[in-house]
């Protein structure tokens, strides 16, 4: 009897604790990737043609694979309840976000509605969340993963216009907090 019940436990174990290996390929049509997975989880990017970087730009978990060539495959583990974001930093069209929950915690995992327009834009970027009368922690990041600003706001009204005119021509990064959740959204400065 003891014998049957450590094989069920240990099979029950094996299944709930079980991880997977998502496959992406990597090249100039990676546009946008975004990728849902469990904590645990282990995604594989493959190179396609040309030459490619595959950096994390924000978020709970950091990595950089290097240049390589068409063939090669990198390989990450996510081990942080969160969002990461990531891109190709000489093909600034190649980029995506890796949402990683925990389906054993009791708190359900929300992301917040986003959004960000006009993109491209030239002086003000305008933010949209679906969420109102709360405190957002909102931050910028270029393309090499650096942050360009860093600032809390009372979103008491449905938007929020932020002056970009400063910043560098380019691809951008946001990431806005609430409580909990997280969400990312690129914007294009021209």
């Amino acid at each position: 009897m003891k014998q049957k019940l450590l094989f069920l436990s240990l099979l029950i174990s094996s299944f709930v604790f079980s991880q997977t290996t998502h496959q992406y390929s990597w090249n100039m049509q990676s546009t946008n990737q975004t990728i849902n997975i469990e904590i645990g989880d282990t995604v594989v990017w493959t190179w396609g043609s040309g030459t490619h970087n595959l950096i994390s730009t924000g978020g709970v978990e950091t990595f950089d694979s290097g240049y390589h060539g068409q063939g090669h495959v990198f390989s990450h583990t996510f081990s942080l309840v969160g969002s990461t974001t990531f891109t190709c930093s000489p093909h600034a069209s190649m980029y995506g976000v890796v949402n990683v929950t925990d389906p054993l915690s009791v708190d359900e995992y929300n992301i917040i509605q986003l959004d960000v327009y006009p993109n491209p834009a030239i002086d003000i970027v305008n933010i949209k969340l679906n969420t109102v009368n709360e405190d957002a922690d909102l931050e910028i990041y270029n393309m090499l993963g650096k942050v360009v600003m860093k600032k809390s706001y009372d979103f008491n009204a449905e938007s929020l216009s932020i002056d970009i005119s400063e910043f560098a021509t380019g691809v951008y990064i946001l990431k806005v907090s609430i409580s909990e959740s997280t969400s990312y959204k690129r914007f294009i400065k021209k």
